[in-house]
């Protein structure tokens, strides 16, 4: 399977982030003209920092540069400020204004700023929002409440950093640090959990001792999320250049509201096949899987979640020697669970499901099944599940260099198959329905019935794709049903 590079999507994303702040400087400046404080604040400031760090090892999140400003004008003001621009009351009651700043410069999109207004947060009885929200004229009151220390500083518009939590030193450290009392920034906000663990998957970076004890203590917060925050973060996380560290390290955590992941820790699978228990063989598949940006997600998800049905299927010989019989198809099952609790969209659940389902599915060098399984998958999906029964055989630790050189054939056969036209679809085919309906059968189910059954001759049968002899088979078959 060719990847594609994708610096590119990256060094874009880079672009976009540096023209995102350029245009967000100029909120700051009419802010500061109208006699307001204001600064950047979280997620920008410190996705700043990092880009500017010369030989930085943290790869940045791709997608969208979300701009956030922080200021002590009242939402009042802030509308009244950018009187002359479309303005989104976001979280209006909890301060926040989103201006929709018009396209300016390189780059030509509009840029929704989000600005809040300085404020201090008291009670979280349902575990997620704050129960009252005042404001303060403090920019250190507003910052510290925010959930980690490298979220916590603020960068006015000449680039001068505000650090009063050491956010700076933690960023430098690649330290993940909760604000202040850790304990009670997760029993503010249980997302901040999940927060903690994308974090350190997206950005590599360590979380210190304190919070990760608090963060496992109060694990039982992450019940009171909705499914669909949760699955937020999750997906994020799994697509972390660190999600490997993360799902082993912090597996009985996760395990709270992924209670399938959790039951294949520990769960060993005594077939002299496999070097590793069930969870770590998934975690391996899930960083061996190749990906690019389009399918990051799908794919890593079912790798992670490719034998997530052998606790289920577990049976054992006399010998002692482990068998998971019909894993692949319980998994799938598993899955598309675990796909509806989250309220997953379908195109994700029916991507992964497929994965998990066929993972197993019979590879070899021949031209006819291979062209059987690409009329059946789409080259596409195909190319996926060959790519996941590689990344599983490579985490069982025992993959040997003829095993690996077989599936680059495999890989190369397919790529040639599509180069070459060969016939694998009804869109190859030498004859159309046009050309059925020439011979005298009538428009409907009948046209496409025998059209498949040419396809199925052509694909595993062998006949030549050539017009004349599939006009003779269709003949044939439609004298049949007569």
């Amino acid at each position: 399977m060719s990847i594609k590079d994708d610096t590119e999507a990256r060094k874009m994303t880079e672009a976009r982030g540096k023209h995102g702040m350029e245009r967000g400087v100029e909120a700051l400046q009419r802010l500061k003209d109208a006699g307001y404080e204001a600064y950047f604040v979280g997620g920008c400031v410190r996705d700043s920092l990092l880009a500017g760090k010369s030989g930085s090892e943290t790869e940045l999140p791709a997608g969208k540069v979300d701009i956030d400003v922080t200021t002590d004008a009242s939402p009042r003001q802030i509308k009244a400020v950018f009187s002359d621009m479309r303005t989104v009351d976001t979280g209006i009651k909890h301060g926040t204004v989103t201006v929709v700043m018009p396209p300016g410069g390189a780059g030509g999109d509009s840029l929704p700023v989000e600005i809040t207004t300085y404020r201090t947060e008291t009670g979280y009885s349902d575990g997620r929002h704050p129960d009252s929200v005042e404001f303060t004229r403090s920019l250190t009151e507003d910052l510290k409440r925010r959930d980690f220390t490298v979220n916590a500083m603020a960068m006015d518009a000449d680039g001068n950093i505000i650090d009063p939590f050491g956010g700076r030193r933690d960023l430098e450290a690649r330290i993940l640090k909760a604000v202040g009392d850790p304990d009670e920034r997760f029993r503010e906000d249980g997302l901040r959990i999940m927060r903690a663990l994308r974090f350190s998957s997206v950005l590599g970076f360590a979380i210190e001792r304190k919070t990760e004890e608090a963060l496992s203590r109060n694990r039982r917060m992450l019940l009171k999320l909705s499914e669909e925050r949760i699955f937020s973060e999750f997906k994020k996380l799994v697509t972390g250049g660190n999600a490997g560290v993360v799902v082993r390290g912090y597996i009985d955590v996760l395990g709270t509201v992924f209670p399938e992941l959790l039951a294949m820790k520990g769960f060993q699978q005594h077939n002299e096949y496999h070097r590793y228990d069930v969870l770590e063989h998934c975690v391996r598949a899930m960083e061996t899987v190749m990906t690019v940006p389009e399918n990051r997600l799908h794919m890593k998800m079912a790798a992670l979640f490719h034998d997530v049905g052998k606790p289920l299927t577990y049976s054992e010989e006399d010998n002692g020697r482990g068998h998971f019989y019909g894993h692949a198809s319980k998994g799938a099952e598993v899955v598309a669970e675990v796909m509806e609790r989250f309220r997953a969209d379908k195109a994700l659940t029916e991507r992964v499901v497929t994965l998990v389902r066929y993972h197993d599915l019979i590879f070899e060098e021949d031209e006819r099944l291979l062209k059987k399984w690409m009329r059946r998958f789409t080259p596409e999906v195909l190319f996926e599940i060959l790519e996941i029964k590689r990344a599983d055989n490579l985490a069982t630790g025992n993959m040997g260099e003829p095993l690996k050189a077989k599936f680059s054939r495999i890989s190369s056969m397919m790529e040639e198959i599509i180069c070459q036209g060969q016939c694998f679809s009804l869109r190859n085919l030498a004859v159309d329905g046009k050309a059925l309906m020439a011979l005298g059968v009538k428009q409907g189910p009948e046209v496409g019935r025998i059209l498949e059954s040419l396809l199925k001759a052509v694909v595993e049968d062998g006949v030549p794709n050539e017009k004349e002899k599939l006009l003779e088979l269709a003949r044939e078959k439609i004298a049949a049903r007569v």
